[in-house]
């Protein structure tokens, strides 16, 4: 079934009552322009309690959203949407397609909920009071070619997912421009992150985030100027973050306590106050990448990290060392100007390097042979007998934290 709106006629949603409800397979629907209503517990909870026998077998956390779908393959065009709590909701759903649509000041543009397979290409998000685009326990969703200004919370969030990709997205004005959260297996490639709090933020394992420009996310009034290109959030593990352009920030890239075997490889660092803080984390591999009139090049704070292979290391536009065997490797070490444990740069580069071609497992096979640091002293459990008991103590978490689905990650 196609149903096609001519001159843009204008549907309105109400409490509990979307203008669109998709329950058949295989529909089409383009066209149209929906007004749609917000957020509002009270009405509700009255519409709830006026109306029992349409409300009968309906969740109250059920949002106001001016499109359901409840059916497979349905595809969303060129459709306007303004105002809705969701714009277009969809559970438990195969091979959902939203193109070319517009979402004006919506609680959240998208929410995808349980879904396999599916599309959010090329549409328009402003103004949404949480995010964009939210995926959650979803498989094989692709988020492309989209624009995302100005969510308060997160630009496209991918929650509790796998084998999902966010490719050609222009992400500004966010609090954290894409969330990669309890998510693996997932491409992050190819956006464009400016002017918000974070770009990238991942907490997560096993995802590769590759030729994304992350530039001047400055929006934070914690420190004057503060914000981050691309965040490794604690115990985030077996990532690739390689060929980025990371500029104008204030940290480039970071990774916080407990990351572990991920890779920042081929990434192009210019004009950041901390291109590279690594911060409480060990056998993270460091190599081919250009560091270029930043404040500070590297920041390895109570770390055990690996700066560069036997074959080459990092090249530093303040590096003053010399090259007189003419190998384009330098003949002294580049200590980092923040490190500890004398970290240092034992093979930089003369020269920029240029990654032109990723191979994501000859990578992987890379930092694990680089992985020879054993763990913290404070990752190490305490044992003790206890009146012939064995105690064993450990200050790592046995499972990750949570985060509150109506709030920011970071809340």
């Amino acid at each position: 079934m196609t149903i096609r709106g001519i001159n843009g006629p204008m549907l309105s949603a109400a409490i509990q009552k979307p203008a669109i409800i998709i329950n058949t397979d295989g529909v089409s629907i383009s066209g149209f322009k929906i007004k749609g209503v917000g957020k509002d517990s009270e009405s509700k909870f009255e519409y709830y309690m006026n109306n029992p026998v349409a409300a009968a077998g309906m969740p109250l956390n059920t949002p106001n959203a001016a499109i359901v779908v409840k059916s497979n393959d349905a595809l969303i065009k060129d459709t306007s949407i303004f105002g809705a709590q969701v714009g277009v909701y969809a559970d438990t759903v195969l091979n959902i397609s939203l193109q070319n649509n517009t979402f004006e000041s919506c609680g959240q543009g998208v929410d995808l909920l349980n879904c396999l397979g599916g599309k959010v290409d090329g549409c328009g998000f402003s103004n949404s009071a949480k995010s964009g685009v939210n995926a959650e326990h979803c498989s094989q969703i692709v988020l492309s070619n989209n624009s995302i200004i100005n969510a308060t919370h997160v630009g496209l969030l991918l929650k509790e997912s796998e084998e999902c990709s966010a490719t050609n997205n222009t992400v500004s004005g966010c609090r954290e421009g894409i969330g990669i959260v309890n998510t693996t297996f997932t491409d992050v490639r190819r956006n464009r992150l400016y002017r918000n709090w974070y770009g990238i933020v991942v907490y997560a394992n096993n995802n590769t985030i590759d030729e994304n420009w992350a530039e001047d996310n400055r929006q934070s009034d914690v420190i004057a100027g503060f914000g981050v290109g691309i965040h490794l959030m604690k115990e985030s593990s077996d990532n690739i973050v390689s060929r980025n352009t990371i500029r104008k920030n204030y940290n480039g890239i970071e990774l916080t306590t407990g990351c572990q075997f991920n890779a920042v490889y081929g990434n192009n660092f210019s004009e950041n106050t901390n291109a590279l803080r690594l911060d409480k984390n060990r056998n993270n591999l460091v190599y081919g990448n250009n560091f270029i009139r930043n404040t500070i090049s590297g920041y390895d704070n109570m770390s055990r990290n690996t700066w560069n292979t036997t074959t080459f290391g990092n090249y530093y536009s303040d590096y003053r060392g010399k090259d007189d065997d003419q190998d384009d490797i330098g003949d002294v070490p580049y200590p980092m100007p923040k490190g500890d444990h004398d970290e240092v740069d034992a093979r930089p580069l003369v020269k920029p390097f240029n990654a032109i071609a990723l191979d994501v497992e000859e990578i992987k096979a890379e930092v694990k042979r680089y992985a020879k640091f054993g763990p913290a002293d404070d990752e190490i459990p305490a044992v003790k007998v206890e009146g012939g008991t064995i105690v064993i103590s450990s200050k790592i978490p046995t499972s990750p934290p949570e985060w509150p689905k109506t709030k920011s990650i970071f809340d």
